[in-house]
């Protein structure tokens, strides 16, 4: 059987020819997409000019080769004809499916087509893949799936950049303004944090000191929230939902939007602070005294979005550098294992790596330490540990957590002093947080000391609560083994006896003013990106959405950030974005004319699609057509509110010579400064042209505006004409431009000959020369005459040259 393989990038091509030679046949890189859609301007010519519509053929747009891949796409269509078989080996997710079989699908190939998966490139890993390869059909639903997508965000983000482009874009200012189903709610959720710092206002919170006295001495409690039962009974009364379920998911799980903390609970009226204060003097009570030690596990290994946002907080890296770094080291490196995926679990096989993988790590310089720690490496399982074939299954992720690659740990002393600063800096990152994983729990003693003081009907519990390490563990590798969770310090406390009577001696308010939130950092709104879900409220769209891990992937977030900025949408202030002023406008736009382009949930909405067509429930075209019903939606309600703003985003354009030349000249004439930016931006120039321009008459005749100051040009000419003719310039004229001109018509023509400059004739002179052509006589006097016998000289006559003869003539016409 006649095979050859196909995989997604040269590197992956090397990676394969190591592992297994030609054994199926010669392996052929695409660059990614080798195939791309074809735009609207190569399906329609009146598409050519951009106009607020549908750009839907009716039919899935056709693809073309991508121009600079040809040669990569005409080497696999060549041996394709000979070929009786084809096993795809690109990446095993929705897009590497799809970059495989539109290759297929393009060149008509008929054949055989199997697929191999794998998570790792390193020849044990691509030995085992290609020893175990699927029939390609099995993946159908997927390909099919990405092509809906494909579709999908062309079509729907193409309308909607030409037509808000159109509608709202501000004259003058460069560039289009680009909307699209993942880049425009990140516009919004930067959006959105802007204007919540916009719209702080400081709150204050009190919390009440109450030192008590016990056997054994005394000790300081506090009392900071409202009583549970009070909490309730408010709840109760404004109709609420009890969100301790909610506080639950988020304390559980490593949340980007920390920054929005919870209010509920907290004492907010200083008139209640005082009155519980002011009772609670003297006040005696049962203590209670727990302490316990507590364990705490390691944290997740990594996927790409904790890792960037790791690398961001620790080297100020963007995404996309992060992931260029990441994909060294996987693909030239072959040190770690796929870096693109979105899992932080391993499968339960992954196990019988530890052996090999913790000597080969804790062999290398500044890892020996930890040797004695992993002696007995610990196996933790399921969704609180690391490895779970159960979960990788449930939630359908093909590629696994990031880690240290096994199949190259003999390698790692000989691999590790050829790396880069940055390939070091991730290496280390990679490698601290599987041995950790690996380590003991950090162990602490937890001690917590309360009473509760009845007051008005409830309970107001004060206390005390602190930890002590007792244990590192795995806090020994990553750092911050003496860290405390939120509330709880490391506290000096005398001993309590559980069930004793204390008594409060004296109390104290304190007041604590809250924060506006902080800006995202790149890192930061990266993992906000992945943990969108959580800004989704309709309960079926929210789960869908962190089924699909948020908006984005993992190896396009880095991009969208970037794009975002390019265009001018979101701006770097430090280390921190924020909305540009364009930006800002058209979020506000949007969530007035249509907010779902704005949401979140829109992205799980296309993905609950996407899923009917991955399980066969609908077909790629069916799917298509739901989504673009509603583009079509959107673009009417954009154009039906074309009044709405005027967006000035991206770059702007320079104002004309004649633009600038103009302000130049009435700036002068009114004795005042140009404002900055009038020379170069034309919205700017526009600007100051028409505030100290005379207003065009609305009712006049189309050509007869109103009345403009002649230009400098116009005055000369007219100076000129009234020289040579004896005739005087009427002062009305000299202060209108369309009035000079009337007077320039009807007195040119009274203007005797003038004759040709000295250069106009002597070239005149010499082209009758070259070519043998005598010169008229009025050539030699009229400098019109002349410079029609130039004009025909070049433009043919005789014998010479046709290049650039006519602009020569006109150019000593204009001298003249």
């Amino acid at each position: 059987m006649n095979s050859i393989v196909i995989c997604e990038k040269p590197s992956q091509a090397r990676a394969i020819k190591a592992a297994i030679g030609n054994q199926h046949g010669d392996v052929y890189p695409a660059v990614g997409h080798i195939l791309t859609l074809k735009e609207p301007d190569d399906v329609r010519e009146s598409w050519k000019t951009w106009s607020a519509e549908l750009l839907w053929p009716g039919q899935f747009y056709e693809k073309k080769v991508v121009g600079n891949t040809k040669k990569n796409f005409d080497a696999i269509k060549v041996a394709a004809k000979n070929a009786t078989q084809i096993i795809i080996a690109t990446d095993c997710d929705r897009e590497g499916q799809l970059i495989g079989d539109e290759i297929v699908d393009f060149i008509g190939f008929r054949g055989r087509v199997l697929r191999a998966i794998f998570n790792a490139e390193d020849p044990k890993s691509l030995r085992d893949s290609f020893a175990n390869l699927h029939p390609n059909e099995n993946f159908r639903g997927l390909y099919m799936s990405g092509q809906a997508r494909e579709q999908a965000d062309q079509t729907s983000n193409l309308s909607l950049t030409r037509t808000a482009t159109v509608v709202l874009k501000e004259a003058g200012s460069r560039g289009a303004i680009g909307i699209g189903r993942v880049k425009t709610p990140v516009l919004g959720i930067v959006c959105k944090r802007e204007l919540e710092i916009e719209n702080f206002k400081s709150q204050d919170m009190f919390e009440i000191d109450a030192n008590v006295a016990v056997k054994a001495g005394s000790l300081m409690l506090n009392c900071q929230k409202l009583p549970a039962t009070l909490i309730k009974e408010q709840a109760a009364s404004t109709g609420e939902q009890d969100d301790d379920a909610e506080a639950e998911e988020l304390a559980a799980d490593e949340a980007a939007l920390e920054e929005q903390a919870s209010m509920v609970g907290r004492i907010l009226d200083r008139r209640i602070a005082e009155a519980v204060a002011q009772a609670a003097k003297g006040y005696q009570g049962k203590m209670r005294s727990k302490s316990e030690k507590k364990k705490q596990g390691p944290p997740k290994l990594f996927d790409l979005t904790a890792l960037q946002s790791t690398c961001s907080s620790r080297f100020g890296w963007t995404g996309e550098k992060t992931l260029s770094v990441a994909q060294q080291l996987y693909s030239e490196r072959t040190m770690i294992t796929y870096p693109r995926g979105e899992a932080k679990y391993l499968p339960d096989e992954n196990i019988n790596d530890i052996p090999r993988l913790v000597p080969a790590l804790t062999g290398l310089p500044g890892y020996g330490q930890f040797r004695p720690l992993l002696e007995k490496p610990q196996v933790r399982r399921g969704k609180s540990g690391h490895f779970s074939s159960e979960i990788l299954k449930k939630e359908g992720l093909s590629h696994y957590a990031i880690i240290p690659n096994v199949n190259t740990a003999n390698q790692f002393a000989s691999l590790v002093p050829r790396l880069s600063s940055d390939e070091a800096k991730m290496w280390d990152v990679i490698v601290r947080q599987y041995l950790a994983a690996l380590s003991p729990d950090h162990e602490y003693r937890q001690t917590t000391v309360s009473m509760d003081f009845p007051f008005k009907g409830h309970d107001w519990e004060f206390r005390a609560a602190g930890r002590v390490p007792l244990v590192p563990g795995w806090k020994a590798i990553l750092g911050g083994a003496g860290s405390v969770a939120k509330g709880d310090e490391e506290l000096e406390m005398c001993a309590v006896e559980n069930g004793e009577t204390g008594t409060i001696t004296e109390t104290k308010i304190k007041t604590a003013t809250t924060r506006p939130p902080v800006r995202y950092t790149e890192g930061a709104l990266i993992k906000v990106m992945q943990e969108a879900w959580r800004l989704v409220d309709e309960p079926k769209m929210r789960a869908r959405l962190k089924e699909a891990k948020g908006i984005g992937t993992p190896a396009t977030r880095g991009d969208v950030l970037k794009g975002l900025i390019s265009q001018g949408q979101i701006v770097m202030k430090g280390k921190s974005l924020m909305p540009s002023d364009g930006g800002m406008t058209l979020y506000k736009t949007l969530m007035a004319v249509c907010p779902n382009v704005v949401d979140p949930a829109r992205t799980a909405l296309w993905e609950t699609i996407f899923d009917g067509v991955e399980k066969g429930r609908m077909t790629a075209e069916d799917a298509v057509d739901k989504i673009l019903v509603e583009t079509k939606r959107e673009i009417d309600r954009i154009v039906a509110n074309a009044g709405a703003a005027r967006i000035a985003i991206g770059g702007k354009s320079k104002p004309t010579p004649k633009m600038a030349e103009l302000a130049k000249k009435i700036a002068e004439r009114k004795g005042i400064s140009l404002p900055r930016g009038v020379l170069s931006d034309s919205i700017a120039c526009r600007k100051f042209l028409d505030d100290n321009m005379p207003k065009r008459d609305p009712n006049a005749q189309q050509g007869q505006g109103g009345e403009y100051p002649p230009s400098e040009k116009q005055l000369a000419f007219a100076e000129r004409i009234a020289t040579d003719t004896g005739k005087q310039i009427p002062q009305e004229a000299r202060a209108s431009a369309r009035q000079l001109s009337a007077w320039i018509d009807a007195n040119a023509a009274n203007m005797p000959l003038r004759a040709p400059s000295e250069k106009q004739l002597a070239f005149a002179r010499k082209l009758s020369e070259e070519k043998g052509v005598a010169m008229p006589a009025d050539a030699e006097t009229d400098g019109k005459a002349c410079s029609a016998f130039i004009d025909k000289m070049m433009g043919g006559g005789g014998t010479g040259s046709r290049s650039g003869g006519k602009s020569v003539g006109k150019t000593f016409a204009r001298k003249r």
